[in-house]
């Protein structure tokens, strides 16, 4: 690992986004840290970087490697990879009157811990409801996915749901990392 590489905070503007194509995103493990490779050199560093993990807003930092490179970062803050699909499935929902609720979604993202959808109408789950989602992955077997979670986030008609586990050794698993 190469301890050279400096790192500057650059908060985000406006004027930033033509450069977001060009930016490399690190991962902040549980201890806090981050594993910078440059691009140009492939030396890596790992850094402290836990003073970005309660930041709101997002964070990019400018690297100058010692072999002489400057490159741009964005900071994930996420547990997992987020993959970013276009699928549609169904969510059931156990109604507050026992009833059971169904309904469309569309899945924006996914990943090993949670997956955000959209429906069309503003829900009838709360935040801390356990809802049951399926839906058809788009990989050659067309595979069927059924999975359970709880409501993390209601934003409008955008929800984010906390599967119940992360061990995901079937189909989801190895869609998630192909």
């Amino acid at each position: 690992m190469v301890p050279e590489t400096k790192l500057t905070h650059m908060p985000h503007t406006p004027a930033d986004v033509s450069t977001e194509e060009k930016e490399h995103r690190i991962f902040i493990n549980d201890r806090g840290e981050g594993t910078f490779i440059c691009p140009a050199c492939n030396k890596g560093v790992i850094r402290d970087l836990s003073q970005f993990s309660q930041a709101q807003a997002a964070v990019r930092l400018k690297c100058k490697c010692s072999c002489g490179n400057d490159y741009r970062v964005l900071l994930e803050r996420r547990r997992h990879f987020r993959k970013s699909v276009n699928l549609v499935g169904m969510f059931f929902f156990q109604g507050r009157n026992g009833n059971p609720i169904k309904g469309l979604i569309k899945i924006r993202n996914i990943s090993q811990s949670g997956i955000q959808f959209s429906v069309n109408s503003m829900p009838e789950f709360q935040v801390g409801d356990k809802l049951t989602i399926e839906f058809t992955l788009d990989d050659e077997e067309h595979s069927q996915v059924r999975e359970a979670g709880i409501v993390q986030r209601i934003q409008s008609s955008i929800v984010g749901l906390d599967f119940e586990t992360t061990d995901h050794y079937g189909k989801l698993g190895r869609y998630l990392f192909q």
